[in-house]
């Protein structure tokens, strides 16, 4: 059999079902067994994994495969010219696995299959396990069991291949050492799972059923392996899967889940009541997300979703998971495999009557004729069953299958069009696909459909760069072309040869030859490859040529987009540079020189050309390259450049202001900050005369230009002499650059200043006070001529007085500005009597004059002498508020100097109080003290010690002559200071901080005697002064507090008084 044959052409599944008559009730068994006994053998259905029972099975479905080699050699293509007569294009592409596949098939059979995105796992009837890569090659062989395996499972990394026999075991291959587990379950194990990560988990765990009827998970425990029921009694497991945390499984009652996360069984979904028996047709489950289900069995198919319970229900003790059928329908042929499809499902089907597996447990005593074998059919439907497409596949020997024999296999992927689809068979495994984009137009080609294979490929953007395998659609592509350009459709034409011609440079080549002799290149430019292919570089300059000659600014943009390496630059700046000659004002030629300049590296001209037509940030490339040569060389060029650029400021913020003027006429919102053009800090002084003039701003902002501050902070390169001969007759560009390299360093213009001076005058007239008094370099003579042409008067002024002339200074502002303020700060500067006495008999006649003196001459003259040369009954307005403002001031200053004195009586109260409470803190002494009089322990403090019986004349201790002398002295100089009089503030002060009586009556903190009866012990009061040293010390006398050293000087300073 050909491969072309595979693929046959669709028919009606209703009329291929032969007319199925009424379900009849569900019969169940336990056992696959039970169903030989009671049907007859004309009906039974081969169970599954085991080959057809026919003899000559095998040997036909090798004649099959043998056909299906032979061809030429077709069998890789599989089934690409099936459909040449049907006019709707089909979903799926279809190939066959050949490679070594159908070596080991020759006397086996294909019994399940697991996939990866790396290999594939086959399992066959003889019990062997082949790993194959995705082409159908054989890379290893295990042979691992001695009966049908019925399931392989493959680690999701890709380590581990696990398989389940019906010899009662499960063994786990690693697929890159040598370790092989077996575990044997004494009855026939039908299917198994490994869990998600097994190869990175310590645990290895996998879950198997089978025949045993029971849902057992094993895996690595505290002494050895172990074996966990998690689900029995409900008939054998017939498949199981495992994704996340959740294993789903189906018996014979149905489809079970189980999360391994809660320990517990929280879903099942029945098997519906009218299908045949569980055990005749085999269960297909297929996970489309981690909480979303496929379910196909027989002819039912089911999409169960797994969803949790609201807090109250599991607070009610229900389970906090469930499953929900969300989808269900039945078809009309069985389910041998379920996958998803993007959002509809595709359906693997074999067609068949199941009227008599429906009523497998009646008997009927009339014999049934066994149904002849279908070819397996894909069917594409939507969630509600609603079939939109279907291919009927001609799979090898499929005359000698049944439903059981077919499996379908998915391989997922996060791109729903890159999914893979196995078809198994026992002798042929076809790996179907969704057909792409290149096959959609391959196939419109086949048909002619040249304008829609075009407009497919339009469609398909940047996403379509498949080579066609076909290489008539090249021929027929470049015959479309030609026949679009005969009907001089020249841009269709050039749109449609991306398409057409995709990556074959001579045919590129070929066709823009073509658009050049009818002069349509400017058709074909935009769709030129610019890489795979990339076309010769004569075939690129010719388009740039054309361009120059016919569209200079098309060529600018051409040049723009397309990488350097496609054309020869120099060849290119000459043919350029030939027109420009003719054309030297041409900004646009300018400007592609610039751009074919900046490709081939020579920054100097790309400066110059980049100045002549004010590309922004030309200006980096004089750091980055060190073409400050090329700057001294072209100083015009970058003051033109500075000023087109403040021009270009100026007039976006006109626009802006223009905009907010607007804006707050429709809104009447308050007016905000009016927008002003980038000035240097050094350059904002105080401006008289509202706001600066647009002229002047412009000047200003021009100074802190990029060019000229290139100029200007590279002296040591750019020579301020030099730049001066270049900018000989272009004065504001002069001013301009000497203002800007006055700011940077006085020094650097030195030489310069007389000429700032007239250029400051014309220029910028505000700022020449400022430079006046900030340079000494100047002429004053020189200067004072140029202030006086222009009769800028401030300026006369400053420079009248710097002369000496300060008397007609003075007049000047008198006479010529009528400025008070200005005369009297004047006068202030010059400091010199005469001119005050000059100032006050020339004001002595002026009512403002007066006023201005009085307001502002308080803290420099006496006001009084200022009102005494008043003449009598001359009318003075606001001599009222002159004076009122003369005698606030003076209440002000009175109130400052006694509110100083207070400040400075609290502070000095505050530091007494801490000094006090300082001297009064107890302090730690040694045992080892003596007193200074008798010699024993004393533990007071300072120079010398005492014991208080010591320096108490009336204690009744022996003291010897001196002692009794110095004891003498203490007491007199209490009693001195005790009852002295005429005491200070400050003694008073003193007093009141430490209490003491004055003649038998203490003193508050006012000074004032307080009540009698608090007395101090006469003779002696502790804290005086030390008897020995003459000191005043803190002193601790045993445990009573000792006065203050303050007090003692005090008491001392009275007694000499």
């Amino acid at each position: 059999m050909s491969s072309s044959s595979l693929r046959n052409s669709r028919v009606s599944t209703s009329s291929a079902a032969g007319g199925q008559a009424a379900a009849g009730k569900r019969a169940s068994t336990s056992s696959q067994q039970s169903l030989s006994q009671q049907v007859p053998e004309a009906v039974q259905e081969p169970q599954p994994g085991v080959p057809p029972p026919a003899a000559n099975a095998d040997a036909d479905a090798d004649a099959g495969q043998a056909d299906a080699e032979s061809g030429d050699g077709q069998e890789t293509d599989g089934f690409e010219d099936e459909f040449e007569d049907e006019d709707e294009e089909p979903t799926l592409s279809y190939k066959r696995l050949v490679g070594t596949l159908s070596e080991s098939l020759k006397q086996d059979a294909v019994s399940c299959m697991g996939v990866s995105d790396r290999f594939l796992a086959i399992g066959t009837h003889w019990g062997v396990v082949h790993i194959m890569d995705l082409i159908g090659t054989q890379v290893k062989r295990f042979q691992c069991h001695t009966a049908t395996v019925n399931q392989v499972s493959i680690d999701t990394d890709g380590e581990f291949v696990a398989s389940a026999s019906d010899d009662g075991n499960v063994v786990i291959n690693s697929l890159y050492t040598s370790e092989v587990q077996t575990f044997n379950f004494r009855r026939p194990v039908k299917a198994v799972c490994l869990e998600p990560g097994y190869s990175r988990k310590p645990t290895r765990q996998f879950v198997s059923g089978g025949m045993a009827e029971s849902l057992i998970m094993s895996g690595r425990g505290w002494f050895g392996n172990s074996n966990v029921v998690l689900h029995s009694g409900e008939g054998p497991i017939f498949h199981i899967t495992w994704r996340g945390t959740y294993i789903a499984w189906a018996n014979e009652s149905g489809v079970a889940v189980y999360d391994t996360a809660t320990s517990q069984r929280f879903g099942k979904v029945e098997r519906s009541l009218d299908s045949p028996r569980a055990d005749l047709f085999r269960c297909s489950i297929c996970w489309t997300s981690d909480t979303s289900l496929l379910i196909g069995w027989a002819d039912s198919v089911k999409v169960i979703e797994i969803k949790e319970r609201s807090k109250q229900d599991v607070a009610s003790g229900m389970s906090p998971k469930y499953v929900e059928v969300v989808h269900q329908f039945q078809t009309e042929f069985v389910v041998c495999g379920i996958a998803p499809l993007k959002e509809s499902l595709l359906l693997l089907g074999y067609v068949t009557n199941l009227s008599p597996y429906r009523n497998v447990d009646i008997l009927n005593p009339a014999p049934i004729v066994r149904q002849q074998a279908q070819p397996p059919e894909i069917h594409i439907v939507d969630m509600d069953g609603t079939e939109s497409d279907n291919d009927v596949l001609s799979l090898i020997g499929y005359e000698h299958f049944q439903a059981n024999d077919y499996r379908l296999v998915y391989l997922g992927s996060d791109n729903a069009a890159e999914s893979s689809y196995y078809i198994v068979s026992p002798k042929d495994i076809v790996l179907a696909r969704v057909r792409d984009m290149e096959e959609h137009i391959e196939w419109l080609v086949k048909r002619q459909m040249y304008a829609e294979a075009l407009q497919a490929a339009e469609a398909a953007g940047a996403e379509y760069a498949g080579q066609s395998k076909v290489a008539m659609v090249l021929d027929i592509g470049q015959k479309y072309i030609a026949k679009l350009m005969a009907e001089e459709k020249y841009n269709e034409a050039a749109a449609s040869c991306p398409k057409l011609l995709r990556t074959n440079a001579d045919l590129w080549e070929h066709w823009v030859h073509k658009f050049a002799e009818a002069d349509k290149l400017n058709a074909i430019t935009a769709f030129v490859p610019l890489e795979e292919p990339q076309l010769s570089k004569s075939v690129y300059e010719l388009i740039l040529v054309h361009y120059l000659d016919t569209d200079p600014e098309a060529l600018l943009q051409v040049i723009l987009v397309w990488p350097v390496a496609l054309y020869d630059v120099q060849s290119m700046i000459q043919a350029v540079h030939a027109v420009y000659v003719k054309d030297p004002d041409s900004r646009v030629l300018m400007e592609i020189m610039l751009e074919l300049y900046e490709r081939n590296h020579q920054w100097d001209m790309v400066l110059v050309l980049g100045l002549r037509v004010f590309r922004p940030h030309i200006l980096d490339l004089v750091v980055k390259h060190n073409l400050f040569q090329t700057l001294e060389q072209n100083v015009v060029l970058v003051m033109k450049y500075d000023q087109f650029m403040v021009d270009k400021a100026a007039t976006q913020l006109i626009q802006k202001q223009e905009q907010q003027q607007q804006q707050q006429s429709r809104s009447k919102v308050k007016p905000g900050p009016v927008p002003t053009l980038p000035v240097p800090e050094a350059m904002n002084i105080p401006e008289t005369g509202g706001p600066v003039p647009l002229t002047l701003a412009k000047v200003r902002a021009a100074v802190g230009a990029d060019g000229v501050q290139l100029l200007a902070g590279n002296t040591d390169r750019i020579l301020p002499f030099q730049v001066h001969q270049e900018l000989q007759g272009h004065d504001r560009f002069l001013h301009v650059y000497l203002d800007a390299l006055f700011i940077n360093d006085t020094q650097e213009t030195v030489g310069f200043h007389a000429l700032q001076v007239e250029l400051y005058a014309e220029y910028d007239p505000p700022r020449l006070m400022h430079f006046l008094r900030t340079s000494t370099h100047y002429p004053v003579a020189k200067a004072y001529d140029v202030c006086e042409r222009r009769d800028l008067v401030p300026e006369m002024v400053y420079l009248l007085g710097k002369m000496g002339n300060s008397r007609r200074a003075l007049m000047l502002i008198i006479e010529r500005l009528g400025d008070v303020e200005r005369a009297i700060q004047f006068t202030k500067e010059q400091a010199d009597d005469d001119l005050w006495d000059e100032f006050l008999k020339y004001a002595m006649d002026k009512p403002p004059f007066i006023v201005g003196l009085l307001e502002n001459l308080s803290s420099q003259i006496d006001p009084l002498r200022v009102i005494r040369l008043v003449p009598r009954g001359l009318a003075i307005p606001g001599l009222k508020r002159a004076l009122i403002k003369i005698m606030s001031d003076c209440s002000v200053q009175k109130s400052l100097r006694e509110g100083c004195e207070k400040i400075l009586l609290s502070d000095t109260w505050e530091s007494l109080q801490n000094l006090h409470r300082l001297q009064r803190r107890g302090i730690c002494m040694s045992e080892d003290v003596e007193c200074a009089m008798c010699s024993n322990p004393a533990v007071t403090p300072g120079k010398h010690a005492f014991h208080e019986s010591c320096l108490n004349s009336t204690a009744g201790s022996p003291l010897d002559g001196a002692s009794r002398q110095t004891a003498a002295a203490v007491s007199q100089s209490v009693g001195v200071w005790v009852h002295s009089t005429g005491l200070s503030n400050a003694e008073r002060a003193i007093q009141g901080i430490y209490g003491r009586h004055v003649d038998g009556a203490s003193m508050d903190r006012g000074g004032r005697a307080r009540r009698s009866g608090s007395h101090v012990p006469a003779p002696y009061r502790p804290g005086l002064i030390c008897p020995i040293c003459r000191s005043a010390t803190k002193a601790k006398m045993s445990s009573s507090a000792s006065a203050s050293s303050a007090v003692a000087a005090a008491a001392t300073a009275s007694g000499a008084r």
